[in-house]
């Protein structure tokens, strides 16, 4: 087997800085890919991310002009000699908000937009579209209107959109920012499952935990623009600061046991310590809302929130 079979995806001394910078985005980032390997990517914000997918899907130094070091190699050729075009029919990009991705009115013409800009037959294109839809479970979708879209169903959309295209590599920014717990499940069952047919997935992603449920093969933990870790899955709560990317619930536990044991007895006092006051800041009382189309929406909310507190508004999309 050749190399770059594989590997699909190699990255040797990776460096970037953007025009508009005087710091390095990324540093000295090096690493390889097997066909149908997932690897998770997480960090804190501003760690460079974002940036090492743009210069694997080619949109750096392309669209987002800088001084770029290294080599990445895609199938075994350095895309700096490739075009986007050419990158893009072997990377496909799925972004964390799909609305900056979606650009038809339809569902059917946005997934086929792609195949159209290749220059393919009509019959192939409604064949890869149906195709991708089926695959994804969403063969009702193909003449609903975009703009009527769930987050969950746009997500889905775009990646039909990418996987028409039959890319080897799927690199994927944050793809579960938008989605509720049911609808971020349901995309990373069919990530495992697309890794676990040949694909090669770069993941980047804040909600580890989540990630974590569905076995990805490595994991990467990125800071200052520079990898800190690559390894096994396992092996990222020594690394990862739990403030700023979220671990299962275990890991976090053994963590704080284990910072709180280092407490002097009065600064553990003093960190629990809070002044509580019971005066309402907000108060609702029986609100009910619809929109001017007609959709009932809110029902006899109550609530009363007082200084101090920390409220989460939880439901699926």
């Amino acid at each position: 087997m050749k190399l770059s079979e594989e590997y699909p995806l190699v990255v040797e001394n990776l460096s970037f800085r953007y025009h508009s910078r005087p710091e390095l985005a990324i540093q000295d980032v090096s690493f390889q890919l097997r066909r149908g390997e997932l690897l998770l990517v997480a960090g804190a914000s501003g760690c460079g991310k974002t940036t090492l997918a743009r210069c694997i899907n080619g949109l750096i130094p392309r669209s987002y002009k800088g001084e770029i070091a290294g080599h990445v190699l895609i199938n075994g050729q350095d895309t700096a000699g490739l075009t986007l075009a050419r990158i893009s029919q072997a990377v496909g990009t799925v972004l964390q908000d799909p609305e900056r991705q979606i650009l038809g009115t339809r569902v059917m013409s946005e997934v086929a937009f792609g195949l159209e800009n290749l220059n393919l037959t009509r019959e192939e294109i409604i064949l890869r579209v149906n195709q991708a839809l089926e695959y994804l479970g969403i063969s009702e979708l193909r003449e609903r209107e975009t703009f009527h879209l769930s987050g969950g169903e746009k997500q889905k959309v775009a990646l039909a959109g990418v996987l028409a295209m039959r890319p080897s590599i799927l690199v994927l920014d944050e793809p579960l920012a938008s989605l509720d717990p049911a609808s971020a499940l349901e995309t990373l069952q069919l990530v495992r499952r697309m890794a676990d047919e040949g694909m090669t997935i770069m993941m980047v992603e804040h909600r580890v935990e989540d990630v974590l449920k569905i076995n990805p093969d490595r994991a990467m933990f990125m800071m200052d623009g520079k990898v800190h870790y690559l390894g096994s899955p396992e092996g990222l709560a020594t690394v990862v600061d739990y403030r700023e990317v979220k671990l299962p619930a275990h890991m976090i536990i053994e963590r704080v046991a284990a910072e709180s044991l280092a407490l002097e007895p009065q600064e553990l006092r003093g960190a629990v310590d809070r002044t509580t006051e019971t005066t309402p800041i907000v108060q609702f009382k029986d609100v009910t809302f619809e929109y001017e189309s007609g959709v009932d929406v809110l029902h006899g909310i109550n609530l009363t929130i007082r200084r101090g507190d920390v409220i989460a508004v939880l439901g699926p999309n």
